[in-house]
């Protein structure tokens, strides 16, 4: 697996340098890098996608999933600086937005995530996340719980109290504020008709995951 990751130290130190403007290199917080990429490649083991990488950095939507395991690792360890550099290289590059001090789960899939942000949730495991996705919370400081196998599809929002069940789809273009969604629904916009829901017919986790 070194060639997963071959040329990344070097690349990020530049990186945090030219949209930071910081001197940093995650190879020098040896124990963090490595527990990074532990975390990565277990959760890169639980998917399932279409083209697995052979080296990260070729891989947009891959080396933006693993600068939130790096900075995750560097803040639970207590290594901020390196925390804040990762969170804004992932910002800067990708349009992604998903601060170092949220929880996300261990397994989850990003698809092309540009523009989407991840504000303060509960995230159960298999989620999968879209381009433009909006999840945070309300002016009265609610948060949303999102369950396990949820997948967040194009534009879609998730604010305040909102409570996503088990095997959920929430297609593009749907903002749920303060709902409550059962498990097994999917949650579709259908312009000028509004929103419907129905049953799910397929599996988030068995499309997605392995």
């Amino acid at each position: 697996m070194e060639s997963l990751f071959c040329g990344l130290n070097d690349a990020f130190a530049r990186q945090a340098l030219v949209l930071c403007g910081a001197d940093i290199c995650p190879g020098d917080y040896g124990d963090v890098f490595r527990h990074s990429q532990e975390r990565y490649l277990h959760c890169l083991s639980r998917k399932k996608i279409k083209h697995y990488p052979s080296r990260i950095l070729s891989h947009a939507d891959e080396y933006c999933s693993f600068l939130v395991f790096l900075a995750s690792q560097a803040h639970l360890q207590g290594f901020e600086l390196l925390a804040e550099t990762a969170y804004l290289v992932n910002r800067r590059l990708h349009a992604f937005d998903c601060f170092y001090t949220r929880s996300m789960p261990d397994v989850f899939h990003l698809e092309h995530p540009v523009g989407s942000v991840l504000g303060q949730a509960i995230f159960g495991e298999y989620l999968v996340v879209y381009q433009g996705v909006s999840v945070g919370g309300d002016m009265k400081l609610r948060y949303p719980d999102v369950g396990e196998g949820v997948a967040l599809f194009a534009n879609s929002s998730l604010i305040g109290a909102a409570v996503i069940g088990d095997n959920c789809a929430v297609g593009a273009g749907v903002q749920l504020y303060g709902s409550s969604v059962p498990s097994s629904t999917a949650i579709s916009f259908r312009g000028q008709l509004g929103f419907a829901s129905s049953a799910m017919t397929w599996s988030v986790k068995e499309r997605f995951f392995k």
